[in-house]
């Protein structure tokens, strides 16, 4: 049996060895390299899950709100945009900023095949036709409209660029509806 000094610790041969037959760190390892892919893919399904959660949300609004529009309440009321903006937002989640980022547009046509709506998108960000000069035209009985609405959903998970259609890492969600009004009295 060999002696060796007590303060000189173990030979580094050896340590190697023990390291390399030690398996008690196995776990924390093995987390740490599938952990990190894991949580971002957990992160990246739960936002897409939310961002279509708030499109459907959305568009159920924009059919609850153009129901009125086609039965001749909001002809009749004398509903401004603000109030069918907030008759779309009334039952909207909380967590959508529908004052700041929902946009809303109605125009009326005498028919089907005249209809010409003006392009939603300028490059990477919404046309002013439908955030600054959007119409309000709900139109009179047996006339046809469009409803359009559009929110500028701003994505929370890093590297999601390629799911973003507005600039500053945003997307556009989408609602609209088209039908011509009831034949309603005023």
């Amino acid at each position: 049996m060999r002696w060796r000094n007590k303060k000189s610790g173990p030979r580094p041969r050896g340590l190697i060895r023990r390291f390399i037959k030690d398996r008690e760190g196995v776990t924390a390892v093995e987390f740490a390299l599938v952990g990190a892919p894991f949580l971002y893919l957990l992160c990246v399904i739960f936002e897409t899950g939310l961002m279509l959660f708030s499109e459907y949300i959305i568009e159920n609004g924009v059919s609850r709100a153009s129901r009125m529009i086609r039965t001749g309440q909001v002809q009749i009321n004398g509903m401004s945009s603000a109030q069918f903006k907030n008759e779309i937002c009334g039952k909207l989640a909380d967590f959508l900023d529908c004052k700041n980022k929902l946009h809303v547009d109605v125009r009326k046509f005498s028919n089907f095949s005249s209809i010409s709506l003006p392009s939603a998108y300028n490059g990477n960000e919404l046309s002013a036709d439908v955030t600054t000069a959007a119409k309000f035209q709900p139109g009179v009985a047996l006339d046809v409209v469009v409803v359009r609405a559009y929110y500028e959903w701003d994505l929370f998970v890093p590297g999601l660029s390629q799911l973003a259609n507005l600039s500053g890492g945003r997307r556009s969600l989408t609602a609209g509806a088209a039908f011509r009004n009831e034949p309603y009295t005023t």
